[in-house]
Parts: C-alpha cells; sequence; structure tokens
C-alpha cells in the first residue's frame, strides 16, 4: 500500500478554501468529531508579521493524560489509547496533539481514509482559527504551530497515498505559505515535482 510515513500524516480538509471559511463535516469520517465555535485557537503576535497558534487551557489540563496514552501505545496498548484519546478530543476539541495521534494510530491500522480524517480535522482547527484574509507567517517551529503543521503534512501525505496528488499539493502549498523555510513542506513539494515530471516523462 502507499501509505504515509507514521509520523506525518493529515486528513480531511478539502484543500483550496481560504482560512476562516467554514467546512461541511465530512461523512465519510464516522469517529471525526463535529467542529464548533469553542474549538477555536487563539492566536498570539511573535513580533512583526508572524504570530502562532496557542494551546487551548484544556489541552494544557491534559498533558499528564496524553503522556499516559503515549505510555499505552509504547506499551501496544493500541485499542486503549484510541479510546482514550476519543474521549480527551470529545472533551477538548482544540487538542491538536491528540488528534494527530489518532491519525497516527489510524495510520498503524493502514486506515488512510481515518488518518486522513483526523489530521484534517485538526488541520482545519487551525485554518478557521485564523481571521478572514489572514497573511501574517506561521513559524512552523514555534508553540502550537508545530501541532498545526504536522496535521496539515501528514493531510497532505494521506491525500497523496489516496491518489489525490492535486489535493495534496493545495495543503502543502498553503502550509508554505505561512512559513516559506518548513523545509518538511519544501521536501515534500520537490517530491511531488520529481513524481511529476517522471510520470509525464513515462508517456
Amino acid at each position: 500500500m502507499n501509505r504515509p510515513p507514521r509520523n506525518n500524516g493529515p486528513p480531511g480538509r478539502q484543500p483550496g478554501r481560504q482560512p476562516g471559511h467554514q467546512p461541511d463535516p465530512d461523512d465519510d469520517d464516522p469517529d471525526v468529531p463535529e467542529k464548533s465555535d469553542s474549538t477555536r485557537l487563539k492566536l498570539r503576535r511573535l513580533d512583526g508579521n508572524r504570530f502562532a497558534f496557542q494551546p487551548p487551557v484544556c489541552a494544557f489540563d491534559r498533558q499528564e493524560d496524553l503522556e499516559e496514552v503515549q505510555q499505552m501505545i509504547a506499551a501496544g496498548e493500541l485499542e486503549i489509547a484510541r479510546d482514550e484519546l476519543l474521549y480527551l478530543v470529545s472533551d477538548c476539541r482544540g487538542f491538536l496533539e491528540a488528534h494527530n495521534l489518532l491519525g497516527e494510530l489510524a495510520l498503524e491500522e493502514e486506515d488512510i481514509s481515518l488518518a486522513r480524517g483526523h489530521y484534517g480535522f485538526a488541520y482545519e482547527i487551525g485554518l478557521d482559527s485564523l481571521p478572514a484574509g489572514f497573511r501574517g507567517i506561521l513559524p512552523a517551529k514555534r508553540d502550537y504551530n508545530r501541532a498545526f503543521f504536522l496535521a496539515g503534512r501528514g493531510l497532505a501525505r494521506c491525500l497523496i497515498a489516496r491518489g489525490q496528488p492535486q489535493e495534496g499539493r493545495a495543503v502543502l502549498v498553503q502550509l508554505a505559505r505561512f512559513d516559506p523555510q518548513e523545509e518538511h513542506v519544501k521536501a515534500l513539494l520537490k517530491e511531488l515535482d520529481e513524481r511529476e515530471r517522471e510520470r509525464k516523462a513515462k508517456r
């Protein structure tokens, strides 16, 4: 199977939508929770035109729970870990790390569609938290931007693995606008370009 790496998967937004757009529910991902206005993340100005997402208070409060889940995963207790993560995101919908871990677990089961849903949900949370017409920079290594970029890269990889390279590219291009220096995004775009050249050369 053309499966994306475990540590980098994303899912479910329709790429190409502008920040602030309210998406339709993803009907084919039943385990992905619905979003609400309370899911929006706060944005902090770092300096000039650079900004960083801030974790919701509930995510701070549940870091110990997340560490326990990671221990469960390390011990191979994947089903219990999945149930605990679903509980965490139902109680704290903006908990991007938990959504990303659900995406990883879905990839462990080679369920790319479900992984796309979880990664996509986290990616959408970030996009929907931005003001309309946002043109700022989101440094990928700062604050909660890390979890957002992980979700976005995961979504792109899942889309590509599902045979949707243009949709995956659209996600990566959007991430590159947010942080033109992000090395993983640049590498993925380069890889896509090489695949496209090879495909055309075989015609």
